[in-house]
């Protein structure tokens, strides 16, 4: 009798308990048994060279797309670790789209992989594996979204905008679908659904790449669960160096931030920034701004913050695409 796509799942649960079960058997063994058991595990993991060949499929066919495979979530982030290089971003998170365009076999085997990928393995990561890998798609998705029209062709309605930028793709965010565990998805879901909404973690809006200038930078290395703490906060760090992320205006007393502030502003305020006491006279928004700043300027900076007389301003965004020539 063919099985729908909730029984598949169910299946694939009772096939993973099964597995666990045989993980507590094994855990008697003794040292050498272990020692094997750990070798096929690591070549499992992927944790050869990122230029290793692909776990090759065994060509699933329909009926069997949520079988437990973790060859397939190997796969993806096999092909991740060959386009999130530097070979291919550079240090200010610009992309060689024109290279990747030629060369899109990594993003053939992310497109193909993620399409059958089954939730039952996403589901048995630790929440910093999960958001790690989120966090890898939705910057795939981005770029894959800029490889369909590429190289952009603008419109004339839009001429507010540069030529060359996403803005110049009609719905970019909501209207392009990245099929994802058989499902289709589009930017704003994954942004929201996998990220802000379940990790409550303003360091993720600078972490999330817009394929703009003036947007968080796109990392030329992917986000891995062990290091993740330490790259969200180096993302926010680098991104307030620059022009683009914030600067001051002593003689005016003006704090200039960027848009990516405003625009992610309902995320920080659902994080628990909101509940620390500091900056109360500010508006809500700014206080929690203000809180979140705190943890990544010098004293200097943040005595400044305390100047109750500071104005908030945003710096022009850039709506340019993050295209390295």
């Amino acid at each position: 009798m063919k099985m729908n796509r909730f029984d598949r799942i169910k299946t694939s649960f009772l096939v993973l308990g099964l597995r666990v079960c045989l993980v507590g058997i094994f855990s008697f063994c003794p040292a050498p048994a272990i020692a094997a058991e750990q070798t096929t595990r690591e070549k499992l993991s992927g944790s050869s060279e990122p230029n290793a060949p692909d776990v090759k499929d065994t060509g699933e066919q329909e009926s069997d797309i949520f079988e437990l495979k973790i060859s397939t979530y190997i796969s993806i982030n096999r092909a991740y670790s060959r386009i999130f290089t530097p070979e291919l971003i550079s240090e200010e998170g610009l992309l060689k789209y024109s290279t990747l365009n030629r060369k899109r076999l990594d993003v053939i085997v992310a497109k193909r992989n993620l399409k059958k990928l089954n939730p039952a393995i996403l589901m048995n990561l630790s929440k910093k594996e999960q958001t790690a890998f989120w966090i890898n798609t939705y910057n795939f998705c981005t770029i894959d979204t800029i490889l369909r029209y590429y190289p952009i062709q603008p419109k004339w309605y839009m001429i507010i905008y540069p030529d060359n930028s996403i803005m110049q793709i009609t719905g970019a965010w909501t209207k392009v679908f990245h099929e994802i565990q058989r499902e289709e998805y589009n930017l704003q879901e994954i942004k929201q659904d996998f990220l802000l909404k379940r990790c409550k973690d303003p360091r993720l809006c600078f972490a999330l790449s817009n394929a703009t200038v003036g947007g968080a930078t796109l990392r030329n290395e992917p986000y891995k669960a062990d290091h993740l703490d330490e790259q969200l906060d180096g993302q926010v760090k680098k991104y307030l160096s620059t022009n683009k992320g914030m600067r001051w205006d002593e003689e005016h007393h003006t704090l200039f931030l960027s848009n990516v502030f405003q625009m992610n502003k309902i995320s920080f305020l659902d994080s628990d920034l909101a509940e620390i006491k500091r900056f109360r006279n500010r508006k809500e928004i700014e206080r929690v701004w203000f809180n979140f700043l705190v943890s990544y300027l010098p004293d200097e900076d943040i005595r400044h913050l305390e100047n109750t007389e500071l104005s908030v301003r945003f710096i022009d965004f850039d709506w340019h695409l993050n295209e390295l020539q």
